[in-house]
């Protein structure tokens, strides 16, 4: 699968790699859930 970022996005990923690696690695985390199994996972669907 390819990941592809909104510039948007991608603006807001660039900043947390440069200033909380914490949240980069919470970030990846749900990327890599979300590409998995994008029906379910540890994400808030929002519903």
């Amino acid at each position: 699968m390819k990941l592809i970022f909104a510039d948007a996005a991608s603006e807001d990923y660039l900043y947390w790699q440069q200033q909380d690696r914490r949240m980069l690695e919470r970030i990846n985390k749900l990327i890599r859930e979300a590409q998995c199994e994008p029906l379910v996972g540890i994400g808030n669907l929002g519903s």
